[in-house]
């Protein structure tokens, strides 16, 4: 009995066998296959560049009005536009040669849209009737070179050539900008050269070089800057009123710069931060205002941070115009007129969107 019970279980066994093979695997093809990556979400529309507003000054551009007072009590009233470069690098420097010679206000007016949107325009470099005796470089083209000779003390009263080596305010291909002495040692190429000291001029002393710098003076270093306005003197160094030493060895007592007279002025610096500093002031009465004195044009630089800054042309020359195309300041061309007056120029400088 035991006997047939053990075969029937084996039977039993292999027919379970049989049939559990028998079966069709499970599919499990829907779990070993990749499943298709998900579609991508769109990407949001960037959005869109928000146009000037001509109401009011962009991010990175202040203006303040401002008084400077002296030690007899008098003061003078200046314009300080303050533009933070390094924060805000969407903002452009132009240097504008016109011709013919235009005021800072027409200039606004008629801004060549190719190089953006004014906030602030003024006068910038000297000039001698209708050409710049200052270096201009605008968007990589020099323009005017730097003044190689010049005839000492004046054309009428020519005693020699003098080689001035003078303050330069330029912005470089890194958006970067520097101060320096700058001559022209290849006036074919148009090659500037920037150097540690304006060398060894002095009116004061008259003494002069013999011959002008070269690309082998001592300290001679090319500089390349994309937009450029030449000047002078150099006002402050590291922080330090350099003005007068400068003006006497840049060779500008004979040129009219009157460093010692308050007249109207108009220079520009920069910050320890990278920022630029651009002053403009009132002078020979207008509005009860003197005017500076270089010195003390230095001093309200330093007062306002600059580490580095240089006089531009002044005088009558000195103009800022500011938001909408407002002339800033009253300059003294104006005389007892009842409006402003400005004077034409051969070069101005803007900054802008």
């Amino acid at each position: 009995m035991s006997r047939i019970l053990l075969v029937i279980s084996i039977c039993l066994a292999v027919y379970i066998s049989n049939g559990c093979e028998s079966k069709e695997p499970l599919d499990d093809t829907d779990n070993n296959t990749e499943q298709p990556a998900p579609e991508p979400e769109p990407e949001p529309e960037p959005e869109p560049e928000p146009e000037p507003d001509p109401n009011s000054y962009p991010a990175g551009i202040t203006v303040t009005e401002n008084s400077y007072l002296h030690p007899d009590g008098e003061t003078t009233r200046y314009f300080l536009a303050k533009m933070d470069f390094n924060n805000h690098p969407e903002l452009k420097f132009n240097v504008i040669k016109n011709t013919p010679k235009q005021t800072p206000s027409y200039v606004f007016e008629n801004f060549n849209t190719n190089l953006g949107v004014p906030y602030i325009i003024s006068n910038a470099g000297y000039f001698a009737g209708s050409t710049s005796v200052s270096l201009i470089i605008s968007n990589g083209f020099c323009s005017v070179i730097a003044p190689t000779g010049i005839n000492w003390p004046n054309d009428e009263e020519y005693r020699q050539t003098v080689h001035p080596v003078r303050a330069a305010f330029g912005q470089m291909d890194d958006g970067s900008f520097e101060i320096q002495w700058v001559f022209c040692c290849d006036p074919t190429g148009r090659k500037h050269y920037k150097f540690p000291s304006p060398l060894d001029n002095n009116e004061k002393t008259e003494t002069f070089m013999t011959e002008p710098p070269t690309t082998e003076t001592e300290g001679a270093e090319l500089w390349d800057p994309y937009n450029a306005i030449g000047g002078g003197p150099m006002l402050v160094v590291d922080g330090k009123d350099v003005s007068t030493d400068s003006y006497w060895r840049e060779c500008l007592n004979s040129g009219g710069t009157a460093a010692f007279s308050r007249v109207p002025r108009t220079g520009i610096g920069i910050t320890s931060d990278g920022q630029v500093l651009l002053i403009v002031c009132d002078g020979r009465g207008m509005l009860g205002s003197p005017g500076m004195k270089l010195t003390e044009l230095a001093d309200a630089f330093i007062k306002h941070g600059a580490v580095k800054a240089m006089n531009l042309d002044g005088g009558g020359s000195s103009a800022i115009v500011g938001l909408g195309g407002e002339l800033l300041n009253w300059p003294s061309d104006s005389g007892t007129s009842s409006t402003p007056v400005q004077r034409k120029v051969v070069s101005c400088i803007s900054f802008g969107l």
